[in-house]
């Protein structure tokens, strides 16, 4: 029952007092769950064919009213002498303004309708045509055949207070650990187990502090699981070889659920003067190890600092080193822990800003050790059977004791098959260095469903257990009675969009001239073609999407104006980066790109006027919100205000204020960023970056509001893996932009888009087959060097460098049995009678090698040929003097043909 109205008071006065009484995370809310409304009545009607949509306030406010009826946040807020309804239309109006003002949603005919700002921005998609300067819109092609649009709810880990204390999860552990027995290595370096237990709690204290320092007072509940689980893993016995895989949301936190117990251990390790690597991450692009490691950089500098300030820690400074490992690692840059200024290998990580700033506890490259390693799961295949490995590795009394895979859902395919070897590999050289150590095998991935089963086929793990935040589902399923006293892990934190736009079909298009203009096309005389492709229409989406979404650039916070947009193919990198350049460009007369030919000329009297097709005689002089505009303040409509240009979809009614100049587009490939003229940079100013699945996981640009797919993805993890680049800050609301073609796939991907949008468990599972006998083979092979790297240390090196046939072929013969049974235990699901053969055709072609290069009786009378591997051996020394020697080896091999050719010419047998 409503209240007395508020009598003689003003509106405002009225709206004034309620509004100050309302909580400010109330109005936020009241706020979004209008945008919402909004945005989901938008969406059914542009995906039932309406792309005009709009939505009435009086259906909005009904809504409305019934989500306050039984507030009390609203309720209370609201004067006695003031009525309910009053004060409701009073706010609900106030609401829809301020929606307004920021542009995320459009009035629409007479201010009785409202557009969501992505609805209008997906109008533009649907109406799109491939444009020319010069030419008329009307005889242009249309570049798309149908839109959709989806919306899906975004939700993170709850942590901070919603979490666990970090002082919480670190007694909990001391208390495990006081109940518990040291791991091997730990119980042979401590003398007492008080030495051993006051190690951890020292280390445990450090890392609280290090989560102190950071702001991070509480983890994810789930952060505290991962973290107590895996640290308690490597310090005690209690290691039965299950292994562990952290799934959680994009942003949600997994790099700090392995990294904070594996920082742990390291400081624990390091007070037991244990000599050995500590922990290695493999991560599946070289982007991404250069994103970790520069994390890891922040995170010791940090930890350093503690060490410093604090005379009771047990260390005078920082106990671990870290080490990158690719090819290209030796040209990382990172921001300077202490100023923001640049690092880069190349200067021995020395900040460009001050000189006195400066990492010794970083290294890049395969010749130093280190306690951490980050690579790639290439560079650790050589590791394992190279000379630089064994120096880092297995020389060392302790191999690593944490082995990370990061991101695993893309060791898909033959890739997925390469890495579950390698780990097989890698386990079993880890074993032969000190067995009584047992590894801790650790995964991760945001976008894998079957994670359990796949982590223990990767690692061939006795048992595997996911760590995950528990949903509301995940509880309902559990039945056990630890459910009942447990409470769902995830919150949401706002939306995410999705626009799906269908192209045309390819086609030639002819575009009258002159005055055939005004004929009909069967009188056409003059005319220019162009062709019609799904690259057409990806290519002026591009510049639609950027220059129409909402983009901002507040002065103090980060902007969130930049899109990232992905290919599957690196010549369409370039391409399309070309292309989208070229359209945002100028021409001979210094005209700016094609974007402009949309510009709302008639809105924008200020600026300079470049849409040809704008009817400015048509509007009226003023409007009472806009001083400046010389139409109507709203889109045009065929009611009110009829323009033929925006109702043609050729007028961006949302290109407005600091958006109009053109976008600096950059591409990324194999590792390089550069512009589309070729041109290598390393900097910030893009404002779209095309590029292939390199930057599909780790790049976390906070200012990428945007993303865009261009055909149908390669699979469906990894396109939830791109469009997760997008909107990294909890209140940010990304779009993301897929336009297919019109191949199979990308009409099969239009008609059930939500496998995209919001795919089930079935679609994110991810196939293995990890004894492929042909991948399996190239590993064996690769199995027998790493055996040698270990076994044979005094002469790995000349087997590996020089090619020292003799010393190997010994190996071979004489270690057949321990080579056997190294394989097997390597492959233990393999037959013992395929292991064997593979290790007999390697030991045969071995003994090719000992072949004269080209035998022949006539010529080994005369002093004979080198044997085929002497030819190929490279002396050692520097670089110049192995030029040298191939520079000779060639010479030979051509005064030996010469010689050959002389017998032919006199008639002997060159056979």
């Amino acid at each position: 029952m409503s209240r007395a109205t508020s009598g003689q008071r003003g509106d405002l006065d009225v709206l004034e007092e309620v509004w100050s009484e309302l909580p400010t995370s109330f109005k936020r809310e009241l706020e979004q769950r209008l945008l919402r409304r909004i945005n989901e009545r938008c969406k059914r009607q542009i995906n039932a064919g309406d792309y005009d949509a709009t939505v009435a306030l009086q259906d909005l406010y009904g809504d409305f009213v019934d989500s306050i009826a039984d507030d009390n946040r609203f309720t209370d807020a609201v004067p006695r002498k003031v009525g309910e309804d009053h004060a409701s239309r009073l706010v609900f109006q106030r609401l829809i303004d301020e929606l307004e003002e920021r542009n995320t949603i459009l009035y629409v005919y007479d201010r009785q309708r409202v557009r969501s700002r992505v609805a209008e921005v997906t109008r533009y998609f649907a109406l799109l045509r491939q444009r020319f300067v010069g030419e008329d819109y009307e005889f242009t092609p249309s570049l798309t055949k149908m839109v959709k649009m989806d919306i899906q709810s975004r939700e993170k880990p709850k942590w901070g207070e919603d979490g666990k204390r970090i002082n919480s999860i670190v007694r909990d552990i001391y208390q495990d650990v006081r109940t518990s027995d040291p791991a091997a290595e730990l119980a042979d370096a401590f003398d007492t187990t008080g030495d051993w237990q006051d190690a951890v709690e020292e280390a445990l204290t450090l890392v609280r502090e290090l989560c102190h320092e950071l702001g991070m007072t509480g983890l994810a509940k789930y952060q505290g699981r991962a973290f107590q689980r895996l640290y308690l893993q490597s310090v005690t016995d209690d290691n039965d070889g299950t292994a562990r895989v952290i799934t959680a949301s994009t942003g949600g936190g997994k790099t700090e659920a392995f990294l904070f117990p594996l920082l742990t251990y390291a400081l624990t390790a390091a007070q037991a003067n244990l000599n050995g690597a500590r922990a290695l991450l493999a991560y599946p692009r070289t982007d991404l190890c250069d994103n970790q490691f520069e994390r890891i950089v922040h995170y010791l500098y940090t930890i350093s600092d503690l060490i410093e300030a604090d005379d009771s820690t047990p260390f005078n400074e920082l106990p671990f080193t870290v080490n990158l490992q690719h090819s290209s690692s030796d040209d990382v840059e990172i921001d300077c822990p202490e100023c923001g200024g640049r690092m880069s290998a190349e200067d021995d990580f020395e900040c460009s800003e001050d000189s006195d700033h400066v990492v010794d506890y970083v290294s890049t490259g395969n010749q130093s050790q280190a306690d951490i390693f980050i690579t790639t799961p290439d560079t650790l295949h050589r590791r394992l059977m190279d000379p630089y490995g064994q120096n880092q590795f297995w020389k060392r009394g302790h191999p690593p004791k944490f082995v990370v895979l990061d991101e695993v859902h893309v060791y898909t395919d033959q890739y997925g098959m390469h890495v579950a070897n390698l780990m097989r590999r890698l386990k079993a050289t880890m074993s032969a260095v000190a067995d009584e150590q047992d590894p801790v095998l650790v995964a991760s991935s945001a976008t894998i469903s079957n994670a359990e089963d796949f982590t223990k086929r990767i690692f061939e793990a006795s048992d595997a257990e996911q760590i995950k935040p528990y949903s509301k589902e995940d509880l309902e399923e559990m039945d056990d009675s630890r459910s009942e006293d447990l409470e769902p892990e995830l919150e949401e934190i706002g939306w995410e969009y999705l626009v799906f736009v269908k192209s045309t079909e390819p086609r030639t298009v002819q575009i009258p001239q002159g005055d055939d203009v005004f004929k009909p096309r069967s009188e056409w005389e003059e005319f220019d073609e162009t062709n019609v492709t799904n690259l057409s229409t990806m290519i002026q989406v591009a510049f639609a999407f950027y220059h129409t979404i909402l983009k901002e650039r507040p002065e103090d916070d980060d902007a969130k104006d930049k899109i990232l947009g992905f290919v599957d193919s690196i010549d369409s990198v370039k391409r399309l980066g070309d292309y989208i350049q070229d359209a945002e460009g100028t021409d001979d007369n210094d005209d700016a790109g094609l974007y402009s030919l949309r510009k709302p000329d008639a809105f924008l009297p200020d600026t300079e006027q470049t849409n040809p097709d704008c009817p400015k005689e048509l509007f009226r002089g003023s409007a009472a919100s806009h001083e400046t505009a010389v139409c109507e303040p709203l889109p045009p409509n065929p009611e009110l205000n009829p323009c033929p240009v925006y109702e043609a979809g050729e007028c961006w009614w949302t290109l407005q204020d600091d958006f109009l100049e053109s976008m600096d587009v950059y591409l990324h490939k194999s590792g390089r960023t550069e512009t589309p003229d070729g041109t290598g940079v390393n900097d910030d100013a893009w404002d779209m970056m095309v590029t292939t699945s390199a930057l599909e996981v780790g790049f976390d640009h906070p200012s990428i509001i945007g993303t865009f797919q261009y055909r149908a993805p390669m699979n469906i993890p990894g396109f939830v893996q791109r469009k997760g680049r997008g909107g990294r800050d909890p209140g940010d609301q990304p779009i993301s932009v897929v336009v297919l073609g019109t191949f199979p796939e990308d009409s099969f991907y239009f008609h059930h888009e939500e496998l995209l949008s919001n795919p089930s468990d079935e679609y994110l599972k991810i196939s293995l087959d990890e004894e492929n006998e042909f991948v399996r083979t190239q590993h064996i092979v690769s199995a027998i060097f790493d055996y040698i790297n270990v076994q044979h240390q005094d002469v790995s090196d000349e087997i590996y460098r020089r090619l020292e046939m003799p010393e190997l072929i010994n190996i071979l013969e004489t270690d057949r049995e321990e080579i056997v049974a190294w394989l097997d235990g390597a492959f233990s699901s393999s037959d013992l009678d395929f292991l064997e053969g593979v290790l007999d055709d390697l030991t045969d072609y071995i003994h090719l090698t000992e072949m004269a290069l080209a035998p022949h009786e006539q010529l080994e009378e005369s002093g004979g040929f080198e044997k085929f591997w002497e030819a190929l051996r490279i002396e050692s020394g520097t670089k110049s003097k192995q030029i040298e020697r191939e520079k000779e080896q060639l010479q030979k091999l051509l005064t030996q043909f010469e010689m050959l050719e002389g017998l032919d010419a006199a008639g002997g047998d060159t056979e």
